[in-house]
């Protein structure tokens, strides 16, 4: 790919605009079903997403500790490239190392824009993408450390999100997907403006185990929080 005029050129020839400093790999058409409804919900609530958490994460301790329950299970070193897939305000980055070269991709605009002014605020180098989980605009065996935090259970296609996440893994990477459980599923879909991302949901939130591929082993799923949040971890053979 090369950058001209503001606009990123991939060798197909296809061109991505570049917004503010983030690369453009999905048009708004391409938004539909699940991801559309959640990514409206996410862009609604992007100014006050990290005070809302603050006050969440109050109840677990406080936010360190509350982000350290999923985030000790990464193994993050000097200069390693970490990919946070659906990384929304950049929150988790604060708490990790800080010799790692970090990006994250989001399929929330606005979301993608507070993480930026938060990167610009805390002094974080952060690597920004306007895209899809299920479509990573990555090549094969990118990155060093891949994870992502809440959001799966609303995709529209969680086994090609995998898939894309352990393609751009490096082989012997231990990669971290962790969300909620279908307890708080159940809790969100009484509680209005928070129910929208499940309303008229067909069945209910599970692990995906049973969508993992074979070029996977050590497979460990753990429930934390009092069985509110599920980590599941596998390494790319």
């Amino acid at each position: 790919m090369f950058l001209e005029n503001n606009i990123l050129y991939a060798i197909s020839g296809k061109r991505y605009k570049i917004i503010n400093g983030v690369p453009n790999f999905v048009e708004l058409s391409e938004i539909t079903e699940s991801n559309l409804n959640s990514t409206n919900f996410y862009n609604s609530w992007a100014p006050f997403y990290e005070f809302v958490q603050k006050i969440y994460y109050a109840f677990w301790g406080g936010e360190k500790k509350a982000r350290n329950d999923y985030l000790q299970y990464l193994d993050i070193k000097d200069r390693d490239k970490v990919l946070e897939v659906s990384i929304g305000t950049g929150a988790n980055i604060v708490y990790l190392p800080k010799g790692a070269l970090y990006y994250g991709i989001d399929l929330s605009w606005e979301q993608l824009m507070q993480c930026r002014n938060n990167m610009i605020k805390r002094k974080l180098n952060i690597e920004l993408f306007y895209g899809n989980a299920e479509e990573l605009p990555f090549k094969d065996e990118s990155f060093d450390v891949v994870y992502h935090i809440g959001g799966i259970n609303t995709f529209n296609n969680k086994s090609k999100a995998i898939k894309e996440m352990i393609r751009v893994a490096k082989k012997g990477t231990t990669l971290l997907i962790a969300d909620e459980t279908e307890k708080v599923a159940k809790f969100y879909e009484k509680i209005p403006y928070f129910n929208r991302p499940f309303k008229n949901r067909k069945v209910s939130v599970t692990p995906p185990i049973d969508l993992l591929p074979n070029n996977i082993d050590k497979i460990n799923l753990t429930e934390i929080r009092k069985g509110t949040l599920y980590c599941l971890t596998f390494r790319k053979l």
